[in-house]
């Protein structure tokens, strides 16, 4: 799937699916400050939270699980955080105190495999999977894990991409548009392509929150 809205015809269409609210939050969700609860904005096909069969409206709390099945997809919040994940994932959201720096809250996002893509309020982020361990501040990011290889996009924000088994490799992007996806997998770190997540997703998980993606600023 195509993730550039270069064309001012793309751009309006982007801006159309904000204006239509595509996939609303329940009010109390879009107004919540960053916290350790959430609910589950859309469910398709068989979705579970620690192993039992939810729907639309199920509450998701900080440490909890969150697992798709064949041909299915979740749309969940936790906070000021959004998540998408696709079929055949597990992903589980840990919160971590505060900064002592900052002030503000820690997050711990964990893939140990599937694909999701997040969105991230004001906060300091830990991505971990079984290739890498990505630090990044309120920003954007598409992660894939499979068995023997990850592929992370930071789609805008800043992060530091530290592989687990090379940490000599570590490198920090800052993007607006998907500017700079990586391929990891033991022993190399490389650019990649911009694969599997579309701007217009963006756009609805940002949409639960009412906020804009910058690159529709």
């Amino acid at each position: 799937m195509g993730c550039h809205c270069c064309n001012p015809a793309r751009r309006r269409w982007l801006g159309g699916l904000l204006a239509a609210a595509v996939l609303p939050a329940p009010k109390v969700w879009a107004m919540a400050p960053a916290g350790s609860e959430g609910v589950v904005h859309r469910a398709k096909g068989v979705v579970r939270v620690n192993g039992t069969a939810v729907g639309e409206g199920a509450k998701v709390r900080a440490g909890d699980t969150v697992a798709t099945e064949a041909e299915a997809e979740a749309v969940f919040s936790l906070g000021d955080d959004g998540f998408l994940l696709r079929s055949q994932g597990a992903v589980s959201v840990l919160d971590r105190g505060t900064d002592t720096a900052t002030g503000k809250p820690v997050r711990e996002v964990n893939l140990e495999e599937g694909r999701v893509l997040s969105v991230f309020g004001p906060k300091q982020i830990t991505l971990k999977t079984p290739f890498a361990n990505v630090g990044i501040r309120g920003t954007a990011a598409y992660l894939e894990c499979g068995r023997d290889s990850m592929n992370i996009c930071v789609c805008y924000g800043r992060a530091v991409m530290i592989p687990t088994d090379a940490p000599q490799r570590a490198e920090e992007v800052v993007t607006r548009h998907h500017d700079a996806p990586r391929l990891i997998r033991p022993g190399v770190m490389e650019p990649y392509m911009v694969k599997n997540h579309a701007d217009d997703e963006l756009v609805m998980l940002e949409a639960l929150f009412g906020r804009v993606p910058p690159f529709l600023r």
